[in-house]
Order: C-alpha cells, then sequence, then structure tokens
C-alpha cells in the first residue's frame, strides 16, 4: 500500500466533497472508565472503554454567499446529516473514489465558525459531532 497523499482526502458532508478545504480531520476517541478493584495488582488503574465518539473538522476558504447560508441553514436545523471522508481523484480532486479505508456515519454540525476578514475572503471552519457509528 502506498503512502496516503492528504490533498486527495476529502471530507463529505451530504454525499457531496466539500470545496475549498484547507484541512480536514478526524477524531476517533475511545472514552475510559476506571475498573480497578481491591483485587487490581499495582498502582496503575485499569481502564475499560465504554463508548466511543467521532468527530470532522473541516477548514476552508473563500466560501460563497450560498455556501455560508446553506451551512447556517444546516446548523439551525440541529438535524443529524451524512459525514465521512474519501481519497479523491480526477481534476480538482472533486468526486470520491472509495478508498479502502474510507468512512462515514450520521453527525451534527456543532460547531461553525465564519471569519470575515480584510482580504475579501471568508473563512469557514465547520466541526461535526458524530451521532452514532462510524462505519
Amino acid at each position: 500500500m502506498g503512502k496516503i497523499k492528504g490533498q486527495n482526502f476529502r471530507a463529505l458532508v451530504g454525499g457531496s466533497v466539500v470545496s475549498e478545504a484547507t484541512n480536514c480531520s478526524i477524531t476517533i476517541t475511545g472514552n475510559t472508565e476506571d475498573t480497578s478493584t481491591k483485587d487490581s495488582e499495582g498502582l496503575f488503574t485499569q481502564e475499560t472503554v465504554v463508548s466511543t465518539a467521532w468527530q470532522v473538522q473541516v477548514e476552508g476558504y473563500d466560501a460563497s454567499p450560498g455556501t455560508v447560508q446553506a451551512l447556517v441553514t444546516t446548523f439551525n436545523a440541529a438535524q443529524p446529516v451524512n459525514v465521512g471522508w474519501d481519497q479523491t481523484t480526477g481534476a480538482g480532486n472533486g468526486s470520491a473514489s472509495g478508498a479502502d479505508f474510507s468512512r462515514s456515519g450520521r453527525a451534527l454540525l456543532n460547531d461553525l465558525t465564519i471569519v470575515f476578514n480584510d482580504r475579501q475572503t471568508c473563512n469557514v471552519t465547520q466541526q461535526y459531532q458524530g451521532t452514532g457509528p462510524l462505519s
């Protein structure tokens, strides 16, 4: 297997590749609980994974007014959307290819930051919190 080329991996929201993304990251967490008892050996705690969580964050630039409006509408709806990541192909890396380690799930847009700067651009950061399994 070859190396992962970061520029070819994109976040997908609602089945579409997020355009103009500069960075995207996926965080997968195992939430643990201390299950140590009086019978545990040593000074160390015994941790057990009791649940898992995941998040997808996408940073982008130069968002159009339509994109900003769609993101605000998605945020206000407070309903899960399909989110995932995949390897992209083709001109401009605009279409998903179905890489062997692609993942997707349902997530809420729980954080939206829109920065209007003095360079006539608009930077947008979206963070999605998973609401179920990541498959």
